[in-house]
């Protein structure tokens, strides 16, 4: 099966959260009793406290309106029942309490909103007397990445944070050495069954992709492609619209002159283990999106990442992690120079800059790595103390964009936090240091106590681009956080 997904639907009040419970528990229970299906739960609970001060460099939200609590507690859980007659059908039914910060929405004392939401819900069958496997329903999709590299930088699911409904296929074609996956998504539908007129309109967001991971002793390659069409109606949510359409585009979706535009991508993941104690993996991707568009509205470029991790010692692994990422030229009117992309989950493993698959929430600076270049080294995997283990990075980071081209995007977009942040887009000039350190010590098989510390500071930041406002208020950012996670 799958790793734990999600999704958006939600329930409104408490008597429906005790229906989920109920029908859950009830379709366990019928399940349990019928001998020709099995049905296996888990899940995790969470709770922390977290202080962070001076996010986004400035202790504001993007935008410099809003700004941030220095001090939350975040509490979460996940419930997953997987559901299997023999070896080849499964079903699997997730529940959450959605991530949600003590006193707030789910978790307020007197009129508390949306308790239990269904995150998750797909079919995965064998096709009879065939080694064909298909998967259909909400789940998770990610396009081939390398381990030290957390999730795609184009399509990732983000630990089930961001999944999508689908139909996923995949075959062996050469036993143990090549195999292929093909999926189909549909990622937006604005109008659903009917548009808002008379006439056809492009409001769709529709995304295949092909994988052909192949093995041989010592490596493992997987080259893929994928392709999205987009319609010109489709009312994409912000964080797409940012990292999929030009600045020129942004604003307004009649900047398109197509009804129907195309975005192609193309990449490759490699990992190696050498014949001495040393690990290398690398990742690399070319993307365009609408080509065939007015020149403004295209958006095009590429990413590259590396890493090499010594794998000798027994008390830690020494890593080295890079990437280079091609940024924004001086001008809009040729488009954007940057990776279109879906939904990024890249981070160097642990990098406080990055969503690194930090064990717990609100834990990194959140740069975007596209228009950016750097090298993180980690020491992951201390065990220096018994049932401690430890991990400690440092980051570096600088822009590729030229400041002229950020600068326009500013202007055209409607200020710092609409299409491109302070200390998170960065322009040439403009540098990011950062250190981290996580340690998870078990209490128990099942209970962990989690500790983490970040500290980041910003350098170079253009009041040219933000606005004097925001850069001289932007100082160096500090997050710690103590957590308790129950997994069973």
């Amino acid at each position: 099966m799958h790793p734990r997904c999600r999704t958006a639907f939600r329930n409104t009040n408490m008597p429906r959260f005790r229906s989920a419970v109920i029908l859950l528990v009830a379709t366990c229970f019928f399940a349990t009793a019928s001998s020709a299906t099995t049905v296996a739960m888990y899940g995790d609970f969470r709770v922390q406290g977290t202080f962070f001060s001076k996010q986004n460099y400035t202790g504001w939200n993007a935008a410099g309106t809003q700004t941030a609590e220095t001090l939350n507690i975040w509490q979460r859980l996940r419930l997953h029942a997987d559901f299997a007659s023999g070896e080849h059908l499964a079903f699997r039914l997730g529940l959450r309490v959605n991530n949600e910060t003590w006193g707030h929405g789910t978790l307020t004392a007197a009129n508390p909103s949306t308790a239990v939401e269904p995150y998750q819900c797909y079919l995965q069958f064998s096709v009879p007397e065939t080694h064909i496997t298909v998967t259909a329903g909400y789940q998770p999709i990610s396009l081939p990445h390398t381990a030290l590299f957390y999730d795609s930088v184009v399509l990732g699911a983000d630990s089930g944070n961001s999944d999508a409904a689908a139909l996923v296929v995949s075959a062996p074609l050469i036993e143990e050495r090549l195999s292929a996956t093909a999926g189909y998504a549909r990622l937006v539908d604005t109008n659903r069954t009917f548009a808002t007129t008379p006439s056809q309109v492009g409001d769709e967001l529709d995304f295949a992709f092909l994988t052909l991971p192949v093995t041989v002793p010592g490596m493992q390659v997987t080259p893929w492609g994928a392709v999205a069409i987009l319609g010109r109606s489709a009312s994409l949510p912000s964080p797409l619209r940012n990292t999929l359409l030009s600045a020129s585009s942004f604003a307004a979706p009649s900047a398109f002159s197509n009804n129907q535009n195309t975005a192609l991508w193309a990449g490759c993941a490699l990992t190696a283990e050498l014949p001495f104690p040393i690990k290398v993996s690398a990742d690399g991707v070319y993307g365009e999106a609408f080509v065939t568009d007015r020149k403004q509205c295209r958006r095009y470029g590429w990413f590259v990442d590396a890493a090499v991790e010594y794998t000798g010692l027994t008390a830690f692994a020494p890593q080295l992690l890079g990437w280079w990422g091609s940024g924004e030229d001086s001008g809009l009117s040729n488009g954007s120079e940057r990776l279109p992309t879906i939904n990024t989950a890249w981070g160097p493993r642990g990098s406080f800059l990055f969503n690194a698959d930090q064990d717990l929430t609100q834990a990194s600076m959140n740069t975007t790595p596209q228009g950016s270049m750097g090298l993180v080294l980690n020491f992951d995997r201390i065990s220096l103390l018994p049932r401690l283990t430890s991990m400690v990075a440092f980051s570096y980071a600088t822009g590729t964009n030229s400041p002229s081209g950020l600068r326009k995007a500013v202007a055209v977009t409607g200020g710092p936090g609409a299409y491109v942040t302070m200390g998170q887009d960065l322009a040439e000039g403009e540098r990011l240091y950062s250190v981290a350190c996580e340690h998870v010590y078990a209490l128990t098989d099942a209970v962990s106590l989690i500790g983490e510390l970040g500290f980041a500071r910003g350098e170079g930041f253009r009041s040219s681009i933000w606005g004097r406002r925001m850069v001289n208020k932007a100082g160096n950012a500090w997050q710690t956080a103590l957590g308790i996670i129950y997994r069973f």
